[in-house]
């Protein structure tokens, strides 16, 4: 991960653990530097895609690990595909 996007500060063990590059876990390292919840996949036009929600707190210890602004950041350099 690049510097301008170093927002991941892992704040537990059970986080690092958890957190995957893989699009199919359920706790994912974005390339924007975020860490994002797999909530599934969405069909729709005959395309099927992937349903990420961004988080604030660590699912685990409660820990915030990306505030509104981290996120507001990275989601600035993302491209939304509808």
């Amino acid at each position: 991960m690049s510097d301008e996007h170093e927002l991941i500060n892992f704040c537990c063990e059970e986080l690092e653990d958890a957190v995957s590059s893989d699009p199919e876990d359920a706790l994912i390292e974005h390339d924007s530097g975020l860490i994002l919840l797999n909530l599934g996949q969405r069909e729709e036009g005959g395309e099927t895609g992937v349903v990420l929600a961004t988080i604030r707190f660590c699912p685990f210890c409660g820990t915030e690990i990306q505030t509104d602004e981290d996120i507001e950041a990275a989601l600035g350099a993302v491209e939304i595909v509808e």
